[in-house]
């Protein structure tokens, strides 16, 4: 299953970012700066978020919802792991309440295949090109930070809609495609 898990989470990150990139182009929320490859930050960014997801979800889910499980029921542990998942953000630049819920929501999302399966490689794979194509390839922060992308983006005004300068995450419709 890791070959199959890891290439479902990687195509359902990089469909959510897709489309969320296509309809805040679309609907001009967000403009196309320039293109910019450089193949050297390309890896970085891949090597980065490869570090980020493993390590995050391996913390997250491996070990606190793991733990969490032992003692609670599950929705009770989910809650908790994704209020944990949420609070190791907390120090992210351009926080805000919204996006402190939005995190939480990721949480869940990224802790309901772990409850399922008992398996992380999912979860992994999903965090991995959430924030890989987020980030790396769609030119949005990630969580608040901003790195190098092949499309630059910008918006003119801060909006619930393209989530500002937290990025994707701190959008309105990101919280619509997780909830979906």
């Amino acid at each position: 299953h890791i070959v199959k898990d890891t290439i479902k989470g990687i195509f359902l990150g990089f469909t959510i970012m897709l489309l969320g990139f296509s309809i805040l182009y679309f609907t001009k929320q967000i403009q196309i700066q320039k293109l910019d490859f450089n193949l050297n930050f390309l890896l970085q960014g891949f090597l980065l978020f490869v570090f980020v997801a493993i390590a995050e979800e391996v913390l997250v889910r491996g070990y606190i919802l793991k733990n969490l499980l032992a003692s609670f029921n599950n929705l009770t542990a989910l809650l908790i792991s994704a209020v944990f998942f949420s609070i190791l953000h907390l120090g992210n630049p351009h926080m805000s309440f919204f996006s402190f819920i939005q995190l939480f929501v990721a949480g869940i999302l990224l802790g309901i295949p772990y409850i399922i399966t008992r398996k992380l490689w999912f979860s992994i794979a999903l965090h991995f090109s959430w924030n890989f194509f987020q980030g790396t390839i769609f030119g949005f922060s990630v969580s608040g930070i901003q790195h190098y992308s092949i499309i630059e983006t910008k918006f003119h005004t801060a909006t619930i809609w393209n989530g500002g300068d937290f990025g994707f995450e701190g959008s309105l419709l990101c919280l619509l495609f997780q909830t979906i």
